[in-house]
């Protein structure tokens, strides 16, 4: 069960942080700025309501910059809420 949770919410990540780049990321990323902007896309997301908000919000704000190259691959959270950037 722990790791489901875990991949859960490194899913959670991955498409809220998906959504705030479709819907523009607000220029502040605090956290609380952040979760605002979040509350529409865990409206619309089934399983938002098993993630804590802010905890989802303290994470990306936490988020490094993609990198210069396109190529290279996007930051990507994994670990569950106790995880990192990767």
């Amino acid at each position: 069960m722990p790791g489901e949770r875990a991949e859960l919410f490194d899913l959670a990540v991955a498409r809220a942080d998906a959504y705030l780049r479709r819907a523009r990321r607000p220029a502040s990323r605090t956290p609380a700025d952040l979760r605002r902007a979040l509350e529409v896309w865990a409206l619309k997301t089934r399983f938002a309501s098993r993630i804590d908000l802010d905890e989802l919000a303290r994470v990306l704000a936490t988020r490094p910059p993609d990198p210069e190259d396109p190529a290279a691959p996007r930051p990507r959270w994994r670990g569950g809420p106790s995880g990192a950037w990767r």
